[in-house]
């Protein structure tokens, strides 16, 4: 089919149309009767034939009209469904609501295959769930408005399981799911308390549940047989577990995506602040901004300038816009800097900025470099004489600009680190037995921290906070009176660190229990082997299992481990073991690429975006086999700032309770005690998982000396992989 202009259709019959009487008096029509005092100005008749086909609903309306409309009958269907297949499903529910046209393609039955398309283009997004069509879906993902009292604002509190989203001033509508209201149910109800539509309410622990859906489901419950009555139980059991499992992948992609807007929104103040400072530069009053933000309030992510309402803003700078607030800022950094020179004090404000742009300039080099090797801490850095030199000798009246450090620093650090590397790690190597500084890397070299009680492998002693804990009686005297410019941040020692005898013994029994060398095997060749570690001190009331750093929690000191026990048993167990989906971000691995540090899904994400590799990972697996497929490619590693020990998490298996199903990961054994007593009373798992949630507060750690047990695998047939 040719395809012919509309506009061009239009302009050729309104000039070959010939002005009849009958027509210009359709127009005359809705004119005023009244005759006008003033002469008219001559019209044509095409003016008045295109003026009077304007519909009437858009005669006072401003600005072109009728742009989605022609897209619809001008643009042949084919075309039009394939722009559709690059949109979002949101972009599709707009554009239905724009023309009739557009609405008659999209909400037919045979559009299902574009919003399934658009769906599939929006990353993470969990499938549909059954009880909802696309349109359906979309709206409940995208349109931001209260179901409940119809405010426009942003509401972005979803309840899933109800379909619905409800601001925190309509929750109080709702009544509370409790034992008042299940005493107000049917019998058969209290007893199936699981099909009722229950949501629960994070900030206060509480749960809700919709009056209308349950009328619905006793209506439908009336109409149900007597003897048919089990199986609608069951089956509505069955839609409500799995309405509850897409609520929870739903809560996790709604998450991600307000925290990717609130970054972008970030990103925009960022730069909009950028700007501001080239723009002050221009006029000479970017120093005392920077004077400003460089204060001791930076640490705290906050200053007087950055907070500013006229900086701190989510929109982009115009000329315009930088013409209206550039007096204002003017005034308040005057006002800054009188007040700055009027205060009394021994610190230089040159001399701390300096030390600031320092610090700045090393941390900005650190999150580039490979961190698998030690490098030294901030406080090593700023206490040296090289840079202690460039910082005091410079005459203070010069100005070294933003990149003097940076660039200093990428200059002496190689040097740097040469001199302090191999000293340090010869100070390690001096609380062994026997060993060399190729044993650092082994899996049985652990160290304790008798501070913080923290056991560490190496490189994670040169970045724990304890080893680089200030201390004012070690600075020297220039710099102790400008401690404040980094505070927390001293030089490297080694005062707090001992060598953990017992747990490298313990270690290099499981080691050897996996069939591996304890004098070659690495830390990461153990994270590769993942074996299963049973606490058979915690089996009082269920069997407590774990990966490799089990062993490394403080509450499991002085316990006795099984690993690697085959039975019968084994498939329950390791379907018992909590699934990865949900918990990406609890684990930090940094890019083999370009160093960044992400959590597993951002990292993957990043790996695709930036450096176009593809890793393929099972969402459903155990978080123990997803975080070892993720390590054991040669595009990630594991981040050395952090010890890694609070992403593996221990669970719990007992026949007949499937801990995993309720999303439930217990964490002590107070806990347990009190699940098993939930489990007595015949109280389901699901009705407390939520509770499982909450924070439990630690004792104080003890200083008690550890001793371990060993027990072998009963059954051994081989490794147990996760």
């Amino acid at each position: 089919m040719t395809r012919r202009s509309l506009r061009i259709q239009e302009k050729k019959v309104a000039s070959d149309e010939v002005p009849d009487k009958d027509g210009l008096r359709e127009y005359e029509e809705e004119e005023h009767d009244t005759k006008s005092s003033r002469k008219r100005a001559k019209t044509n008749a095409n003016t008045s034939t295109k003026k009077g086909r304007i519909p009437a609903q858009f005669r006072k309306v401003r600005g072109r009209l009728g742009l989605l409309e022609r897209l619809a009958k001008d643009v042949p269907l084919d075309v039009i469904l394939e722009i559709f297949c690059y949109l979002s499903p949101g972009d599709l529910l707009q554009l239905a609501r724009s023309s009739k046209d557009l609405r008659g393609i999209l909400m037919s039955k045979s559009s299902e295959s574009i919003w399934r398309i658009a769906r599939e283009n929006v990353r993470d997004l969990p499938p549909r769930p059954e009880d909802l069509n696309e349109p359906q879906f979309a709206h409940l993902l995208y349109e931001s408005y209260c179901h409940v009292c119809d405010q426009k604002g942003r509401c972005d509190n979803v309840l899933w399981s109800f379909r619905m989203r409800c601001c925190k001033n309509c929750l109080s509508t709702f009544h509370l799911f409790n034992m008042k209201f299940l005493e107000s149910q049917p019998p058969e109800f209290r007893s199936h308390s699981d099909i009722l539509p229950v949501e629960c309410i994070p900030e206060d622990y509480q749960q809700i549940v919709h009056t209308g859906l349950v009328a619905q489901l006793k209506e439908e419950f009336e109409t149900i047989p007597v003897g048919d009555r089990g199986a609608w139980f069951a089956q509505k059991k069955a839609e409500r577990t799995s309405i509850v499992a897409h609520s929870k992948l739903c809560q996790i992609w709604i998450k991600r995506k307000l925290s990717e807007r609130a970054r972008e929104l970030d990103n925009i103040r960022e730069q909009r602040k950028e700007v501001i400072l080239n723009r002050l530069a221009a006029i000479g009053w970017s120093e005392e901004a920077k004077i400003i933000m460089s204060g001791w309030k930076a640490f705290l992510d906050r200053d007087e300038f950055s907070d500013h309402k006229l900086v701190k803003q989510s929109k982009k700078l115009t000329e315009y816009g930088w013409n209206r607030i550039k007096d204002d800022l003017i005034q308040m950094l005057s006002d800054c800097k009188a007040k700055r020179l009027s205060a009394k004090g021994p610190q230089n404000p040159i001399i701390y900025q300096r030390y600031v742009d320092l610090m700045k300039g090393y941390k900005r080099i650190l999150s580039e470099s490979d961190l698998r090797e030690p490098f030294p801490p901030v406080g090593d850095i700023v206490t040296h004489k090289v840079f202690e030199d460039l910082i005091w000798d410079t005459p203070h009246d010069e100005y070294l600009g933003d990149d003097f450090f940076r660039l200093k620093i990428s200059e002496y650090l190689p040097g740097v680190i040469n001199e302090w590397r191999p000293a340090k790690m010869q100070v390690l190597v001096g609380m062994m037995r026997n060993a060399t500084a190729s044993d650092l890397h082994l899996a049985t070299s652990v160290f304790n921290c008798t501070r913080c009680a923290m056991d560490l492998h190496y490189p994670q002693m040169f970045y724990h906070h304890c080893c680089c804990y200030a201390n004012h009686s070690q600075a020297n005297e220039r710099f102790q009176t400008y401690q404040s410019a980094i505070p927390f941040n001293g030089p490297w020692v080694s005062s707090t660190l001992t060598f953990n005898e017992v747990k490298s013994q313990t270690s290099r029994a499981i080691i050897s229990s996996c069939f591996l060398d304890p004098a070659t095997t690495t830390l990461q060749d153990m994270y590769s082997a993942n074996p299963l570690i049973e606490c058979t001190s915690c089996s009082l009331h269920g069997r407590v299992f774990g990966r490799w750093p089990l062993l490394f929690t403080y509450k499991h000191r002085n316990h006795t481990f099984r690993i690697n026990s085959i039975n019968k048993e084994t498939p329950c167990i390791l379907a018992s073991e909590p699934d990865c989906e949900g918990r990406y971000d609890m684990v930090i691995l940094c890019c083999a690429h370009c160093n960044k540090s992400l959590a597993i899904r951002d990292l993957l994400n990043h790996l695709e975006d930036v450096h176009k590799i593809y890793i393929s990972i099972n969402k459903q697996a155990s978080r123990a086999s997803t975080i070892e497929a993720a390590q054991s490619t040669d595009e990630t590693y594991s981040f050395p700032n952090c010890t890694g020990l609070a992403a593996w998490e221990e669970f719990w298996h007992k026949s007949g309770l499937d801990m995993r199903k309720a999303g439930v990961a217990v964490r002590d054994r107070r806990y347990i005690l009190w699940c098993m007593a939930k489990f007595r009373h015949g109280t389901p798992v699901e009705e407390f998982a939520h509770e499982a949630k909450k924070p439990k507060t630690m004792g104080a750690l003890g200083t008690k000396r550890e001793t371990y047990t060993f027990e072998e695998a009963e059954e051994p047939e081989g490794q147990v992989q996760g």
